[in-house]
């Protein structure tokens, strides 16, 4: 056994040795195509309940009020400003997609945090999550094309990933999602 362990070693060890010594490759066109990728931005909205009252905070600007209308959410207010989610396969350092700590005046949350698991066939999917231990999501898949935008209820998610909602039950927040244009070079 020990024969063998130490065999194994020694090939690892030569392996490494040969990958070292390999030139390093040039950048593929998909490797320069991420960097071109469109922005995401995205906005925590609360509905007015008995343990949230309404509260100021950022503007919610009119396209955001009128979906919100749509979806039967009379009372609202925002908690964030818009806050970009970044694409962790993208960044050469620790991605923090810290989108809200969870805190107002007189409720907290568990902090919410957002990721972009998925750019494919020009569609991005967009998740943020936290609000509470159970995990609250807002999941919504859009276009990746500057303009783009959604709303989407945060709602508790069953183990297979199914959105659940309680009849009458209202949904812990909602996300505004915007698609914005590729940053610029060298940031402004």
């Amino acid at each position: 056994m020990r024969c063998l362990r130490f065999s194994l070693l020694m090939v690892l060890h030569t392996l490494t040795a040969f990958a070292a010594e390999l030139p390093a490759q040039d950048p593929t066109p998909e490797s320069i195509a991420r960097r071109q990728f469109n922005q995401v931005f995205v906005k925590v909205i609360m509905p007015v309940t008995a343990h949230t009252s309404k509260q100021d905070g950022p503007i919610v600007e009119k396209w955001v009020a009128q979906e919100l209308k749509q979806l039967g959410e009379p009372e609202y207010f925002a908690v964030t400003n818009w806050v970009p989610v970044c694409d962790g396969l993208l960044a050469d350092d620790v991605v923090d997609n810290d989108i809200w700590d969870g805190r107002l005046a007189k409720a907290s949350f568990c902090p919410v945090g957002g990721d972009l698991p998925e750019r494919n066939s020009g569609r991005v999917l967009v998740s943020v999550i936290g609000w509470s231990p159970g995990g609250v999501e807002a999941r919504v898949t859009l276009a990746d094309e500057p303009g783009t935008r959604a709303v989407e209820p945060a709602l508790s998610r069953s183990p297979s990933g199914e959105k659940r909602q309680a009849q009458g039950e209202k949904p812990m927040a909602y996300v505004a999602v915007l698609i914005g244009p590729p940053p610029q070079e060298g940031g402004t």
